[in-house]
This record gives C-alpha cells, structure tokens and sequence, in this order.
C-alpha cells in the first residue's frame, strides 16, 4: 500500500519519493481561493503515474540521463491524460470541445489547469503558462538536451525534465490522434476515442517496460512503440510516421549478440539463478566484477531482463556537492530462455561515451541549479529537500562510495515550501 498525505505542508506542488504521495495547498492570488493539488485529478494521476513507473522500471530512478528523467514526468502526464480519457463524461466534452479534431488544444490536453493559473499568478509567466502547467498538444521536436538550454521560459524548450518531457508526451497524443483518425474518429465519437486511449495506454505500458536505459531513452522507447504494434503492420507504420515527425528515432542501435552457451540455465522453476545470470552476463561483456548485475523477474515471453551498473566517477567543481562522488552507467541487457530454462539468445546495449557525456552534463546541470545536497550516511527527509529546492541527493553508501541518488520527482518548485500540515 502506498501512503497518501493529502496536505503535506504550504506550496504549489506534490511529489512521490518511494515513501508516499504528497500534496500540498496554498492560495491563488488572484482569485484568493485555496489551491488543494490532491484536488486535481491530474496531478494525483501524474503523482501516482510516477509510482506505477518506478514498480515497473526501478533501474530508471536514479539514471543520470536528461531524457530518463523527463520519460518519468511524460510518463506521468500520459497516465492523467488516459485517466481522464477513461471518463466517458470527459470523453464527451473533448469530442464537443474540439469536433472531433484532436489536434486542436482541449480539456483533457490541458494538465492542471489551477495550479498552473495559481502559479502564474504568483509566481509570474516564467513559472507556468496561464492556462495549463502543460499542454500535450504543442509543436516541440526533439531535440539533444546537450545543446538544449538548462532553462527557458515555458513556451520554448530546454533540457529541464518538465520541459523536454513535452515531446514524448505530445508524441503520444499524436499516436491517439492516429489511431482516432484510423478508426473513423468523428464520424463515430466517443467509442472510438476510447479505444484509441487504451490502445495508446498498452503501447506506452509496453514500451515503457523494456525500452532499455541509456542517454537516447526517447528513441528507445519510440523504437519499443513500434515493435509493440507488430501485430498490426499498418499501425506500425502509422505510430513510426508519427513518431519521427516529432524527431524521435524508431530504430534502435544495433545491440551486440552474443552466441548462447548451452550450459548456462538462467531459469529454474520460473526463478532465475543469479550464478547462471552472471555467468551470461560476463559472457556478453566481458568480466562484471567492478560493477553490479540486477534483474528483474522473468516475464510470459521467456525473456531475463536486467542491467550491469558501473560507477561513472565524476570531478570538478562544476559538479558542486557531487564532486568526486559517482553516477550509475547501464549496460542493458535481455536473455531468451526456452522452457527448460536454457539460454538461447542475447542482447547487450553497452553504454559508451555518449551516455557518459550525458550523464556529467546532467549533474552539472543539477549543481548549477543548486538541486544536489550533500547528505551523508543519513538522507534528509524528502519534503526537507523539497523546500531547499533539492532533487539529488550525495549518500556515502556501504561499500563506502558516494554516489549521487535521487530524492524525490515532483513538478518544478518554484518557491520554498513554508512549513507543514
């Protein structure tokens, strides 16, 4: 079970940190009324979307990467959206709203929509746009998030994670809108919309879960999206058009294969072996003994997933509290096991010195924000770092490294939080 606390202090936000949901209140100063964020059903989807991701893809939490840190806060902003497109009544209304041309700006597009006008009243334009915190209709491309700004006002684009997330979410709503227009879409309405939202939320559902960790996550994802279609050649195609429009790649980079050893079972009675797993691992690598192997649980395609983690050690000033502490670099990897539980075949994705560059400029990024704190053996409480404007944190860990961890994933804190309860 997930804690809820429904009114964790004064501010505009809430977050989820591994602990719980949080949201906060406070007034618009325009209108004087009180702003509750577990009032909206967007946010407390967005919130709860951040959950369900980090249940499913773990390894994502702390990957030093602009594009994985953005693909949670898309994530989330697609969860409210096909939460609202699951309300028959809100289906309705965007059908009326837009006459059944999606691509015009609507309702459901439009994410919290008080908190943003709460926000930009007090904060002014360069915190939110007046009408919606974000809207998944919009015109952005990908673009590298190394020659992106760290920041800009909310009508351009920047590396930031609640900026650049605005591609990937408005990638989807194209593949929605696709999909709509390919069932009839107007001439039919609402039961067709539906559809098109569940079919949307199983392709990001699939994609989400094996598009594997590394600097181009955005590609990789686009790329899972189209294989996930495979079914439907059309679609495929369709969801590959569309996806590219926006910049995105659906071609994956060529993994390295490996022949299968005979000998190595990965599986027995549907657990994995942790020596059959590493023994497979180091196979496709090369040794893993100065880096960790995590897996996670073999689903019904009779696929073993996981990564190898290494430090990335990072030095400079630049890098702020994260001076001489180190980020985790993947290797992704996948094995295929027949049903006595035998390898069969493999694939590796090695990270290299794209995803290096990424990862520094991402820390450099956090330092010159001032969003990393120097937190020790004993992590600070989260809703502490929130006030301080704090994402990452450092933590000296067992093995007496210090390596830079998230704390918690919220929207943008514009201002400090003032207090509790």
């Amino acid at each position: 079970m997930l804690p809820v606390e429904p009114i964790a202090g004064v501010g505009l936000n809430a977050y989820y940190d591994r602990e719980g949901l949080r949201f906060f209140r406070d007034s618009n100063p325009a209108t004087r009324e009180t702003v509750h964020t577990g009032d909206s059903p967007d946010i407390v989807a967005h919130e709860q979307g951040h959950a369900v991701l980090d249940a499913v893809r773990p390894d994502l939490w702390d990957a030093p990467h602009f594009e994985v840190a953005a693909f949670h806060e898309a994530f989330g902003d697609l969860a409210a959206i096909l939460v609202a497109l699951d309300e028959p009544a809100l289906v309705r209304a965007m059908v009326e709203e837009t006459r059944g041309q999606l691509s015009r700006s609507n309702l459901v597009s439009r994410l919290a929509e008080e908190l943003a006008a709460a926000a930009y009243a007090r904060f002014g334009p360069g915190v939110a746009l007046p009408e919606a915190l974000r809207d998944a209709v919009n015109d952005f491309r990908w673009s590298d998030p190394l020659d992106l700004p760290e920041s800009a006002p909310p009508n351009e684009l920047s590396s930031e994670a609640h900026s650049l997330c605005r591609v990937l979410t408005a990638a989807f709503w194209d593949l929605l809108v696709g999909v709509y227009e390919a069932l009839g879409g107007a001439r039919r309405g609402e039961a067709d919309l539906l559809f098109a939202a569940r079919e949307v939320g199983r392709l990001l559902a699939e994609a989400s879960a094996t598009a594997p960790v590394g600097a181009d996550f955005f590609s990789r994802v686009a790329a899972r999206t189209v294989r996930a279609a495979v079914g439907d050649p059309s679609l495929a195609r369709e969801i590959a058009r569309r996806l590219e429009a926006r910049g995105l790649r659906t071609q994956e980079g060529p993994p390295r294969l490996r022949e299968p050893e005979p000998d190595i079972r990965l599986v027995e009675d549907g657990r994995p072996l942790e020596t059959g797993v590493v023994r497979a691992v180091s196979s496709a690598l090369g040794p893993v003994e100065r880096g960790r192997v995590w897996t996670r649980p073999p689903g019904a395609e009779r696929v073993l997933r996981g990564r190898h983690a290494r430090d990335l050690f990072l030095f400079g000033r630049e890098y702020g509290p994260a001076d001489g502490a180190a980020v985790e670099i993947s290797d992704p990897f996948s094995f295929s096991y027949d049903n006595r539980g035998i390898w069969t075949a493999s694939r590796v994705y090695h990270s290299g010195e794209r995803d290096e560059a990424d990862a520094g400029a991402f820390v450099r990024s956090l330092a010159r924000a001032g969003r990393i704190a120097e937190a020790g053996r004993t992590p600070p409480d989260s809703t502490q770092l929130l006030r301080e404007g704090k994402t990452h944190m450092v933590v000296e860990e067992e093995d007496g490294i210090r390596r830079v961890r998230r704390a918690w994933v919220a929207r943008k804190n514009p201002r400090p939080l003032r207090g509790r309860g």
